[in-house]
């Protein structure tokens, strides 16, 4: 057993297995009562469903990380060029690699924002994945996500759902804080904000400034 799970089942060991059912069903009601919900978009009946959460977390140890770090860079680097090129030269239509009424018959695709260009290196703004972890411990990625953020959402309220619950798992596990991927996202989305001179004859509302 890698050491970092060793480590995790010594502290969940200390609870007791009367203990994390208790635990668990304390991380259900918090969830419940956050409002913590999710759409199955196409299904009459996906909306608001209940958000799960697993009280045994997914690890990724720290010399682990950089290997998959660099694959999942190379995936966002190949998914920045197809949009610039669908978006820009479409050479892989011109060449036969990219089937043109795959590109022309998607809903999705917006020809008035041809020929846009964002401001900074990267034409797309948003990349996540899916990991999942095969029976020999491999880390796989099996959805490659670049729409709404919502993933962020929830990876925030996992975390303050499980420091609340289960702050024992959290004590010398050294585990990475969120706070710098919302610090990069932030000053990311800022950077693509388009900057516009002020309007000298408006009024700040109630003499107020925001």
């Amino acid at each position: 057993m890698p050491p970092h799970w060793a480590e995790f089942f010594q502290s969940y060991g200390r609870l007791g297995s009367a203990e994390i059912a208790g635990r668990n069903e304390d991380l259900t009601r918090l969830l419940r009562e956050n409002g913590v919900t999710y759409n199955i978009y196409g299904d009459p009946s996906g909306l608001n469903r209940p958000w799960q959460l697993d009280i045994i977390p997914f690890l990724i140890s720290k010399d682990e990380w950089p290997y998959m770090e660099a694959g999942l860079l190379q995936r966002a680097r190949l998914l920045n060029l197809i949009l610039e090129d669908i978006y820009g030269d479409r050479r892989l239509i011109r060449n036969g690699i990219l089937p043109f009424e795959l590109l022309y018959n998607h809903p999705g695709f917006l020809r008035q924002c041809c020929g846009i260009r964002l401001p900074g290196r990267q034409h797309l703004v948003m990349y996540s994945a899916d990991l999942a972890r095969s029976r020999d411990g491999r880390l796989w990625v099996v959805n490659d996500r670049t729409r709404a953020p919502s993933g962020s959402g929830y990876a925030l309220e996992n975390r303050t759902a499980m420091t609340r619950v289960v702050p024992e798992l959290f004590d010398g596990q050294k585990v990475r804080h969120l706070a710098p991927y919302f610090n990069a996202l932030r000053d990311g989305l800022n950077g693509l904000a388009p900057v516009s001179p002020p309007n000298r004859g408006s009024q700040p509302l109630h003499g107020s400034s925001f």
